[in-house]
């Protein structure tokens, strides 16, 4: 498949991390660590969840767009076609130890690859980070094939962040620091905030060129208990462990409150400007 990248281009990236780079600690290689598993275990959830979606998708060329240090690439890239792609130099070394076909540095709002040479995009715990969104989906319906598939991910508010913040007026954020935006099943009123919810970035993606097909999410979180009723966190517990919590995600009013929101689109087989 020809790319408006190559080989070389890609070892000029990997031959400019040290060693020492390649064995620095990093907070997302450590949050995807089965030791972390017990203690955090949604974003390992989250990536389960995005690979077993994929099941009756088909295969061809997909891009892991905003790759990272490449966790996902172990649970699917050695069933499909992948490639990775990222901004971080070093992270993309050690992407290159995971199963890619291949993988190159550059930003989603403009892709090194040629028009309509994918046949899907995944794009989880990225797009909170993106200052000009419609320009990452003007870039994704450019280079997905018509009927193509574009998998993406989102923190979102939980029952227990929207209790928080009704308690003390003030937003409650996955990463203040970090992310542009955040979504919410529900509008966030009363004081300034980054949330956006679920109908406008359906619409958005309409307007994009992207149909929707599925959504999910993982991660339901309930308020904490304080004070005397302290010992009931003990018992909640048990909401946390992994299969009880997705079923209970699957109850009318909690499903809409996950830590992370996941969508399936397809792009439209028509002509946007």
């Amino acid at each position: 498949m020809a790319t408006s990248w190559n080989l070389s281009d890609r070892w000029r990236i990997v031959s400019g991390i040290s060693k020492r780079q390649l064995k620095a600690p990093d907070f997302a290689k450590a949050r995807y660590n089965k030791a972390m598993r017990k203690i955090w275990p949604w974003p390992i959830v989250l990536l389960e969840e995005i690979a077993a979606s994929l099941n009756d998708l088909p295969g061809g060329l997909w891009l892991d767009a905003g790759c990272g240090e490449g966790q996902l690439a172990d649970l699917i890239g050695k069933h499909r076609q992948l490639l990775g792609l990222d901004l971080d130099s070093t992270r993309l070394i050690r992407a290159k130890t995971h199963p890619y076909l291949s993988v190159v540095q550059g930003s989603v709002t403009s892709l090194p690859l040629e028009q309509e040479s994918l046949s899907g995009i995944i794009c989880i715990e990225t797009l909170e980070h993106i200052l000009d969104m419609k320009m990452v989906l003007k870039e994704f319906y450019r280079c997905l094939r018509p009927g193509g598939y574009l998998l993406i991910s989102m923190p979102s508010v939980t029952l227990r962040s929207l209790w928080q913040m009704n308690r003390a007026k003030r937003p409650v954020y996955c990463s203040l620091q970090e992310h542009i935006r955040e979504l919410s099943s529900v509008p966030i009123s009363g004081f300034p905030n980054r949330f956006r919810t679920w109908e406008w970035l359906e619409r958005g993606m309409s307007e994009s060129g992207f149909k929707k097909i599925r959504q999910g999410g993982v991660g339901y979180l309930f308020p904490m208990w304080n004070g005397k009723l302290t010992w009931l966190e003990h018992i909640m517990n048990l909401v946390y462990r992994e299969r009880i919590n997705k079923l209970i995600g699957k109850l009318p009013v909690v499903r809409n409150y996950p830590y992370y929101c996941f969508y399936l689109f397809r792009r439209k087989i028509i002509n946007i400007s």
